[in-house]
C-alpha cells in the first residue's frame, strides 16, 4: 500500500475509532446509574457494575481522544487501548446474546438497542478497525524511528 494511501487510511480509521469511543463516553459519563444498571444486567461482573460505570466513560473518553489527537509517538498505544477496550465489549456483548439474556447493550449509554446479530457485527468491525489502525501505528512508529545507534 502507497504510503500516501496508508495516511489517508490511518486516519479514517483514527476518526471511526476515537470518534466512537469519544461518543459512547460522552453519552455513558450524563447517567451513570443507568449505565451501572446495563452493565449489572449482563450479569457478568454485577457487583462491580458502579464501579466500571464509574471509570469506563472516563477511559473511552481519554482512549477515544488519544486516538484522535495524540501525538504520533502515543498514537500505537492508544489504538491498543482501543483494541482491548472493544475486544471487552464485543465479549460481553457475545456472551449475553448466546446465553439468551435480552438487555439493551448500553453501548452509547441510555436508549441503546437491544442486542442482536448486528450489534455484534458492528462490534466486530469495530475491533477489526482497531486492530487494523494499531497495525498502521505500530508500522509508521517503526518507520519513524530510523536505523538505532550502537554504542
Amino acid at each position: 500500500m502507497r504510503r500516501a494511501a496508508r495516511i489517508g487510511a490511518a486516519l479514517v480509521l483514527r476518526l471511526v475509532v476515537g470518534g466512537v469511543l469519544v461518543v459512547a463516553g460522552a453519552l455513558k459519563v450524563r447517567a451513570p446509574g443507568a449505565f451501572a444498571a446495563q452493565i449489572a444486567n449482563y450479569q457478568l461482573m454485577a457487583s462491580a457494575a458502579p464501579y466500571l460505570a464509574a471509570v469506563l466513560p472516563a477511559v473511552e473518553l481519554l482512549i477515544g481522544l488519544a486516538v484522535l489527537v495524540a501525538p504520533r509517538s502515543w498514537r500505537a498505544g492508544a489504538a491498543l487501548g482501543a483494541l482491548v477496550l472493544f475486544g471487552m465489549f464485543e465479549g460481553a456483548v457475545t456472551a449475553a446474546f448466546f446465553r439468551g439474556i435480552n438487555i439493551d447493550c448500553g453501548c452509547f449509554g441510555a436508549g441503546g438497542g437491544p442486542i442482536t446479530g448486528l450489534t455484534i457485527l458492528r462490534n466486530l468491525l469495530l475491533v477489526a478497525a482497531a486492530a487494523i489502525l494499531l497495525w498502521f501505528e505500530g508500522r509508521r512508529e517503526n518507520s519513524a524511528v530510523g536505523p538505532r545507534a550502537v554504542p
